[in-house]
């Protein structure tokens, strides 16, 4: 009994740290000093650049580890241009922030599903589609961009914080990804990036790519 009385203590202490640790600081949501310089886009989330991909296809596949894939639309933003990945894990910050100033012009939640792979890319079996929310937005200038939020194979809790026709300043709060993951970011063909695959970027702090 003393010993099961331990573990139970044990279980109790470990869940209550979990708990602590996901409220305080899995959650936390620092203040950002945003820069002010246009024809810039700032990085939406805080995490490791794992991939920068020229498109100038429709559809373009962006892979999440080896844990599952999204199938992109791109041509809502642009013919060509540049797909920047930014990976997060339990160290980073989980919110995601406006990258230019400008209005929403959609948002498209996708439940994550096992789908043919051979309907989604070149090769064969099934593969995962991860759960993403796909947040379309246009600058002042009238230059579309959109910011992915792509969870993990088994976290599902992707949440946005807007709806079309809102207009949101650079750097404004857009959404959460409860339990982490990857942010993808579709650029126009006009600009080109300033990160490099490595780097590790701050949200509403790094400009992460400019027009030419």
């Amino acid at each position: 009994m003393k010993l099961l009385k331990k573990i139970a203590i044990l279980l109790i202490i470990i869940v209550l740290f979990c708990l602590t640790f996901y409220r305080v600081w899995f959650l936390r949501c620092p203040k950002r000093n945003i820069p002010q310089i246009t024809n810039t886009v700032v990085s939406p989330a805080n995490g490791e650049v794992v991939s920068i991909t020229k498109f100038d296809k429709q559809w373009m596949d962006v892979t999440k580890e080896k844990y599952g894939v999204i199938h992109l639309w791109t041509t809502d933003v642009d013919t060509a241009g540049y797909i920047i990945s930014i990976q997060m894990n339990p160290t980073h910050v989980h919110y995601q922030r406006m990258p230019v100033d400008g209005k929403i012009v959609s948002h498209k939640h996708t439940a994550g599903n096992f789908n043919n792979a051979i309907l989604m890319s070149n090769d064969l079996g099934i593969r995962y589609e991860n759960e993403h929310n796909e947040i379309l937005m246009e600058d002042n200038s009238g230059e579309h961009f959109k910011i992915v939020q792509i969870s993990g194979f088994l976290a599902r809790r992707i949440v946005d914080f807007v709806e079309p026709e809102q207009v949101k300043k650079i750097g404004d709060l857009i959404g959460l990804i409860k339990l982490g993951s990857q942010v993808t970011v579709v650029v126009p063909h006009d600009y080109v990036p300033l990160v490099e695959k490595g780097m590790t970027v701050i949200d509403g702090e790094t400009l992460l790519a400019k027009k030419k």
